[in-house]
């Protein structure tokens, strides 16, 4: 009896408790065209042959807001670790587009993907491997000033390096906290 009482009060409050996350227009639209600025940072796993390491990883963005949906953006992010006691780093330098799936004035849920060019001078000594990277996330976006947000999100890189006759596929999966202007 006292679950069913608890469960139908749970769901009583439902309107109530997304009363704040209700879009308005005027409210969620009107301050998100034009710059578009990020930080972020956070862990997860590198993955290289025959190896899987725990990593950490930073981003800058900055590019243009084409209101509440649509964002575009460059992207410069390093992913690294440490590998059989050595330090292994990649930079990835790429164009994004990102869309918001839902919106709300209090949170917003987005989707992203990238192309562009990864670098690593921890492929073959003394020489900086290159190739095309690509990456994607998912994250929310929450609203706790004006033009400021707070972006939790689950990303995805992968960048095909090579150098002197070597190739090597690095892929990053992790979870990093963002800090979004509009």
């Amino acid at each position: 009896m006292r679950h069913s009482v608890l469960a139908a009060a749970l769901f009583a409050s439902i309107p109530a408790l997304s009363a704040g996350l209700a879009s308005s227009a005027d409210e969620s639209t009107s301050s998100l065209e034009g710059l578009y600025a990020g930080i972020a940072g956070g862990g997860g796993w590198l993955i290289v042959p025959s190896d899987n390491i725990l990593a950490w990883d930073f981003e800058l963005r900055v590019g243009y807001s084409f209101g509440t949906p649509l964002q575009i953006y460059l992207s410069g992010a390093v992913d690294g670790g440490s590998r059989s006691g050595a330090t292994f780093r990649t930079e990835q330098l790429a164009a994004f587009v990102q869309y918001h799936l839902i919106v709300r004035p209090a949170a917003m849920v987005y989707a992203r993907a990238g192309i562009g060019v990864g670098l690593s001078g921890d492929v073959v000594p003394d020489r900086t491997a290159v190739g095309l990277a690509a990456a994607g996330g998912i994250g929310i976006e929450f609203r706790f000033l004006p033009n400021l947000f707070l972006a939790p999100e689950l990303y995805y890189r992968n960048t095909d390096l090579s150098a002197s006759g070597t190739s090597m596929r690095v892929q990053t999966v992790g979870l990093q906290l963002g800090l979004i202007y509009y």
